[in-house]
């Protein structure tokens, strides 16, 4: 019941992140041009790709600490080492790149650049957090980013006598700041949380702090899992990436809107799979298919009811929000919808393949199928429909290639397949608590104001 519980505060966080992120996303596109905006979300894309890759490295120390908790001090410091590396060689390559060799970048591939290292950073923090179960902290350490970055582009946005060129300017350098901020809290955090643990007592690395052990570890696991998270990430943007190519700037930054709005449910599997990650990485195979059972089920039911509001609601706020130009988001938007909802519940069918069988070359293969049938899809649907193609092509995709994770676990591990999408009386239990515990508290506000 613990599980099921913190699921859904976790969930109600991530909704909140999804919230927030839906207001960036609509600030942006009040205050920057159409072509400047998609820009913007283009670097976006670049900075996460990069990100992922080296996510999938750090993934190794969420993976070790739970399996060996007495070694956590030379899992950190290994994270450490090999995180600094990887921000030298991004920066050090770019200034090779730029000031050396003379090689012009875009504003949107030089800021995505610069921002890259830093998302290294703040992803090394919340995989520690994750890693030793904090998962309050990961939250609260996953808000900082969007709501720094909020507090700090609202005065941007009222200053409407600044120049088109200086607002995107400006966009990209509080983007960047509230990274470097978000960065710092991040491992701060973690690392305080581990030493209140007692799990680790020296915060700065030796310069031969690092472990043989947990260096193979990250370069063996760590590379199949960097490629799956790479793979499930170009599977998560292909459709964007065929829109952006095949169409105008002015109208993929449509499309653009219509993925930020739809990917609020994204944010339910991320939610689940983040409390429940600890205990399908660390635990006995019956229990991690246990639990990833009641997760999908969590994620379905969760997804199914938030898609059901957002189709009822989103359509005007899309409009009311990012502005009448952009009223051609809504129908994408409304086709998406559908796909993320089962793309949420197979994220955790492919983490249970990742974290408790330890073998991410099956979730390379599940998001590898996914991501292909999305780009052939694409190539044909977007010259004929437009963004509808493109919603198409990713909706499709995922409908099928969740149906297939299912086959694949009911058949690896020998249950029912129902058993992953059959919702039970007690998978609803959490919400009828947490309600009641909101109308108790209500009512003794009441009795105490009377």
């Amino acid at each position: 019941m613990r599980t099921a519980t913190q699921t859904v505060f976790t969930f109600l966080n991530k909704v909140l992140l999804s919230f927030l992120a839906f207001i960036n996303s609509a600030l942006a596109a009040r205050t920057l041009a159409k072509g400047d905006r998609v820009q913007f979300q283009f670097a976006g894309t670049v900075t996460t790709t990069g990100t992922t890759f080296v996510g999938g490295y750090t993934g190794y120390y969420a993976y070790a600490l739970p399996k060996s908790p007495a070694d956590t001090e030379r899992i950190v410091h290994t994270g450490t080492w090999f995180v600094a590396f990887a921000c030298v060689l991004v920066w050090g390559g770019e200034w090779l790149l730029v000031r050396v060799l003379g090689l012009h970048l875009s504003a949107a591939w030089a800021w995505a650049v610069a921002c890259m290292p830093l998302n290294f950073v703040f992803g090394f923090g919340t995989r520690l957090l994750q890693g030793s179960d904090e998962i309050t902290w990961l939250n609260r350490a996953n808000t900082v980013q969007p709501l720094l970055f909020l507090v700090t582009y609202v005065p941007l946005w009222l200053h409407r006598q600044l120049p088109e060129s200086a607002r995107i300017l400006w966009t990209y350098r509080l983007w960047w700041l509230s990274f470097a901020v978000a960065a710092l809290c991040s491992v701060g955090i973690a690392f305080w949380r581990l030493r209140r643990q007692g799990r680790l007592q020296n915060l700065f690395p030796a310069w031969r702090g690092w472990s043989r052990h947990h260096i193979r570890g990250t370069l063996d696991y760590g590379s199949w899992l960097s490629v799956s998270y790479v793979v499930n990430y170009a599977n998560l943007r292909m459709d964007f990436w065929w829109v952006l190519g095949m169409l105008p700037a002015r109208v993929a930054s449509d499309y653009g809107i219509a993925v930020t709005s739809s990917e609020v449910l994204v944010t339910i599997a991320n939610s689940v799979a983040s409390v429940v990650f600890t205990r399908m990485t660390g635990g006995p195979r019956q229990d991690a298919i246990r639990i990833t059972q009641a997760a999908v089920r969590q994620t379905l039911l969760s997804a199914t009811a938030v898609a059901a509001v957002m189709c009822v609601t989103f359509p005007w706020l899309i409009v009311t929000v990012f502005g009448a130009r952009y009223q051609p988001a809504v129908v994408p938007f409304l086709i998406l919808l559908p796909g993320l909802v089962f793309r949420a519940s197979g994220l955790l069918i492919i983490q249970y393949a990742t974290n408790q069988l330890g073998n991410p070359r099956i979730s390379i293969w599940m998001n590898g199928v996914s991501a292909a049938m999305c780009a052939a899809v694409a190539a044909a649907a977007v010259p004929r429909l437009g963004l509808a193609g493109g919603a198409v092509a990713s909706t499709t995709s995922y409908v099928v290639s969740y149906a297939l994770y299912v086959a694949w676990f009911a058949r690896h591990t020998g249950t029912p397949a129902r058993d992953l999408y059959t919702i039970r009386a007690g998978d609803l239990a959490p919400y009828r608590q947490m309600a009641q515990r909101m109308w108790r508290r209500v009512t003794r506000r009441k009795q105490g104001a009377a």
